[in-house]
């Protein structure tokens, strides 16, 4: 029997050194949280085990040695000892093995755990960039690269010193200055001053924002707002949950609620800096302004610094205007200095267009003669930049310059190379029809335009661009070519359509198409956009336009579905294309508010009550949701049920009083009066559950 004894206590070693290997393999390849593994009472086994295994390799190695007969008789009363120390060993394997399912336990704990967590962190930056569709960090970046080491020491180190300073009595500061004045610039500074300031303050805290007059969406107070609480979310991450309600409904809060949720964020800190920059730039300027004095006024732990050419009158004590560069001459003796400063009038934006061409010289008399030479003024560069381009570029110049001066939004190096070669009337792109190379647009309308490298977004370099474009004065002189209006820019936006084939089968190949056809995105979000009624003001939709927006709509009874579908699904690409395929187009009419086709549509037998988009939403819901009011007038005319709610269990009006479209309620109200036969007191008695 000893040797069936032997195999047992071979056994019970064999399988403790199998677990003390895997343990060791689970603490190199870090595989394990290895909790247990890092206790005393684990280090206490340790040593216990490795005890135990002395005692029996001391009590093995005496019976291999060459004893006689009479010491070997010794072997029953040993034996005791050699069960008792196997049973210590089966013991502490036992634990070992407990040990090691318990680490593993927490392992698979963390492995459910860190989805969820990528989850909620894919989640959050959906609602970040849900509630903010700007990117203000490339906007300061891209400020902060052209600021010239000193420039605007005087500001940082007067009043914006007082601002800042925790004892100051000026909780406002608004700086003034005309189109070119380098404010942007002197903005960013100042936001980095004040990040520098409250560096080794407690509980303070800076958040920025920049309008911009080439991207649309920056000039709306909700993405305003929205980036504001996206910065304030770094430190109270909370606020993401607030609004996560509000993003599971696709339904973007209204500026109150979004003010509300600020300040409630606020009362924590002893200080928060908010600096706005261009808000002139913003066509609801108004609106901006009123929201950032609610904050000022609701909390005296705010600040606010804005810049502006000019800003509404407020009454308040409170706001310091600072009218920037007003009487400013430098009295340097350097004559290039001196000629600069003086025809620049305060405007660095001349200065910034006559560097290069100075710096290009050889010569110090080189020097002199361009500065003669050199225009009197910011539209007289503009000029002479444009009557440089060679008359064989002239006519892609041009077209840049159009799309850029009237979009909607910010168009990429890669859709406006596209943009610029097509022609009115054009149904497809091939490489033939392409630019060699997109970046010949850059160097073509140097000095008008601007690259970012990294999101590869165009734009012009300056809104003054734009306003020369646009003015009376480049009609009569040389550069008269290159005068635009705004209804050129939405003929170009409404004909630059290209066709494209039926609609893609799954997300993949969607993708794929979007590669191929690069201007196709833009151009799909935005056409629409261009007809209705508030672009351009006083230009209305004449017949042949119609008819053409119909005969794209027609191709919709094609068996593929046709250019209609396929547009649709790249404004639904998250839907199905079935999705795409039976939202009818008097959804979409009434979404843009394009009335002459809302009637069109209408008189030839368009279901009024017809549920598409992505929320099962009829036209008068989509019109009432965005604030159509001509649009909601004809459709309650023609029949639409204003009782009918989409998949968000909502209403007509229940949508216009959330969106606070008062004009829109108030027709919702007179047909309901009209409709139920009851008094206007007794409907709005009603209308109080849902507090208009």
């Amino acid at each position: 029997m000893p040797t069936a004894r032997s195999a047992s206590y071979s056994g019970e070693l064999f399988a403790l050194k199998a677990i003390l290997e895997q343990m060791q393999a689970d603490h190199s390849d870090e595989k394990g949280v290895q909790a247990g593994a890092s206790s005393s009472s684990f280090q206490d086994a340790l040593l216990k085990a490795n005890t135990v295994l002395e005692e029996i390799l001391d009590d093995l190695q005496r019976r291999t040695t060459r004893q006689s007969r009479l010491a070997k008789l010794g072997w029953p009363s040993k034996k005791g000892d050699l069960e008792g120390s196997i049973a210590q060993l089966e013991r502490l394997k036992t634990y070992f093995i407990l040990v090691i399912l318990n680490d593993r336990s927490c392992v698979l704990t963390s492995l459910i755990y860190c989805p969820c967590l990528m989850i909620e962190e894919k989640t959050n930056e959906k609602t970040k960039t849900w509630i903010c569709a700007v990117d203000f960090g490339s906007m300061h970046r891209k400020a902060r690269s052209l600021c010239q080491p000193g420039t605007g020491a005087w500001f940082i180190q007067g009043p914006l010193r007082s601002w800042i300073a925790p004892e100051g009595k000026c909780r406002m500061l608004s700086l003034e200055g005309k189109s070119g004045s380098g404010k942007t610039v002197l903005c960013s500074t100042a936001i980095e001053a004040v990040k520098d300031a409250i560096a080794t303050r407690t509980s303070s805290q800076v958040i920025y924002y920049y309008c911009s007059f080439h991207l649309t969406t920056s000039q709306e107070l909700v993405y305003l707002l929205g980036a504001l609480l996206v910065q304030l979310s770094e430190s109270y991450p909370e606020i993401l949950d607030e609004l996560q309600e509000s993003f599971k409904r696709r339904a973007i809060p209204q500026p109150d609620e979004l003010v509300s949720l600020l300040l409630k964020f606020t009362k924590p800190l002893s200080e928060l800096f908010i600096v706005v920059d261009a808000i002139n730039e913003s066509r609801k300027s108004a609106q901006i302004l009123d929201a950032l004095l609610t904050l000022l006024e609701s909390s005296h732990n705010i600040r606010i610094m804005v810049t502006s050419t000019t800003l509404p009158p407020v009454s308040n004590p409170t706001i310091n205007i600072l009218r920037l560069f007003n009487g400013y001459r430098n009295t340097s003796s350097v004559a290039l200095r001196l000629v600069l400063l003086e025809k620049a009038g305060g405007m660095f934006r001349y200065v910034q267009c006559q560097i290069e061409p100075l710096a290009a010289q050889k010569t110090g008399r080189d020097v002199i003669l361009a500065l003669d030479r050199m225009p009197e003024s910011l539209h007289g560069t503009y000029e002479t930049i444009l009557c440089r381009i060679p008359s064989y570029d002239r006519e892609i110049a041009r077209e840049t310059l159009l799309w850029l001066s009237s979009g909607y939004q910010e168009i990429t190096l890669a859709e406006l190379s596209e943009a610029v070669i097509l022609t009115k009337g054009d149904k497809s792109i091939d490489d033939d029809c392409r630019l060699f190379d997109p970046q010949v647009i850059l160097s073509i309308c140097q000095g008008l335009i601007v690259y970012d490298e990294r999101t590869t977004f165009v734009a012009l370099a300056h809104s003054s661009v734009k306003a020369f474009l646009t003015s009376d004065a480049i009609k009569h002189g040389p550069a008269a070519y290159y005068s635009l209006d705004e209804t050129e820019g939405f003929t170009a936006h409404l004909a630059k359509v290209p066709d494209v084939p039926d609609p893609c089968s799954d997300l993949r190949s969607l993708t794929k198409r979007r590669k191929t056809y690069p201007l196709l995105k833009y151009a799909a979000e935005n056409w629409a956009s261009h007809c209705s009624p508030s672009w351009p003001p006083g230009y209305p939709l004449v017949d042949a336009e119609i008819d053409g927006i119909l005969s794209f709509f027609d191709t919709r009874h094609l068996p593929g579905g046709g250019n209609y579908t396929s547009w649709t699904q790249m404004l639904l690409s998250e839907a199905p294309a079935e999705q795409a395929r039976r939202t009818e187009p008097l959804y979409y009419a009434a979404s843009y508010g394009i009335i002459p086709l809302v009637d069109r549509l209408i008189q030839s037998g368009a279901n009024v009550n017809a549920a598409g988009g992505r929320n099962d939403a009829t036209p008068l819901i989509v019109a009432c949701f965005r604030g159509q009011e001509a649009t909601v007038q004809r459709l309650l005319e023609a029949g639409a049920d204003p009782i009918i709610q989409d998949a968000a269990e909502m209403c007509s009006l229940e949508w216009a009083v959330r969106r606070q479209h008062r004009g829109t309620v108030e027709i919702l109200l007179s047909h309901m009066r009209k409709s139920m036969g009851i008094g206007s007191s007794d409907l709005c008695w009603q209308c109080r559950a849902c507090k208009y």
